[in-house]
């Protein structure tokens, strides 16, 4: 008994990651009387105990009626949460400090609306839906990012009170599914680490573009790029010394970027920070 125990405890504060879609069953509700539960209760007992003291028959006809709606009410709150599907999906990465996006779908596959579920994360405040009959809903749940890596989708709780509000059922439903994040990127980082294989960290790359001029003939030059006029021009009619036109597609620029060559002062953080900084500006030029 006591090993139950433990093992429910356990699964209550831990529960298991769930891969798919996770449906709720009876074992991992739990249902409890709340603060108006209580309330009601030591009502009825106020009543019951006045009624046996003097005698009162309506009394225990009132005592008996709100004693069977408060047990109704365990069934329609404890149906209200049982088979209701949950999956979650992940959203594109981010970067450090900034929120990450969990899709969170219930999916309601019972032919009754559940009413007032509401839906609890670590890093978010409470948010309240309905489901309607054989559909779904689908809510977001964002949570901050502090380090950078994979971060898991946080532990999810759901519970709802209805109908009579005076019974609370809960669920906790853990979801695999992660978000890579990002290094933040430095602010004001220095420019690019250009190398110097020409003007402004600048090259020129061969192509048919942009005529760039003529340069004597080299070996695998095509006929096409043949300067026939310079040719005629500087061999006096003779072929012995041929000119082909050179032409450019632009200038390209190299840009190295290596962990190793960053400053020894800064940290391994700093120094992803900066990569980070480089590479979104690399891609932007």
């Amino acid at each position: 008994m006591l090993a139950f125990i433990k093992r429910k405890f356990h699964l209550w504060k831990h529960p298991l990651a769930s891969h798919g879609e996770l449906v709720l069953d009876r074992r991992r509700i739990y249902i409890l009387p709340n603060r108006a539960g209580l309330v009601f209760i030591l009502t009825l007992f106020t009543i019951f105990l006045t009624s046996v003291n003097y005698g009162v028959n309506l009394g225990y006809a009132l005592v008996f009626l709100l004693l069977s709606c408060g047990w109704l009410g365990i069934l329609f709150t404890f149906r209200n949460l049982t088979g209701l599907g949950l999956t979650a999906t992940s959203n594109s990465a981010v970067f450090t400090g900034e929120l990450a996006y969990f899709s969170m779908h219930l999916a309601n596959r019972a032919r009754y609306v559940r009413y007032a579920i509401a839906i609890e994360s670590d890093a978010t405040s409470v948010q309240h839906t309905d489901i309607p009959q054989s559909d779904h809903q689908q809510l977001t749940i964002a949570t901050k990012t502090v380090h950078r890596g994979w971060i898991r989708c946080p532990r999810v709780r759901l519970q709802t009170t209805f109908p009579f509000g005076l019974l609370k059922a809960w669920a906790y439903w853990q979801s695999a599914q992660q978000i890579l994040v990002y290094p933040a990127p430095e602010k004001d980082p220095p420019p690019l680490p250009y190398v110097a294989t020409g003007s402004s960290g600048s090259q020129l790359i061969n192509g048919d573009e942009e005529f760039g001029g003529v340069r004597n003939y080299q070996i695998g030059d095509s006929l096409k790029q043949l300067a026939w006029r310079q040719i005629a021009r500087h061999s006096g009619g003779s072929n012995d010394h041929l000119i082909s036109k050179h032409f450019e597609s632009g200038q390209h620029h190299v840009c190295s970027l290596d962990f190793t060559h960053l400053p020894a002062q800064l940290s391994v953080e700093q120094k992803l920070s900066r990569l980070c900084a480089w590479l979104l500006m690399a891609e932007q030029e």
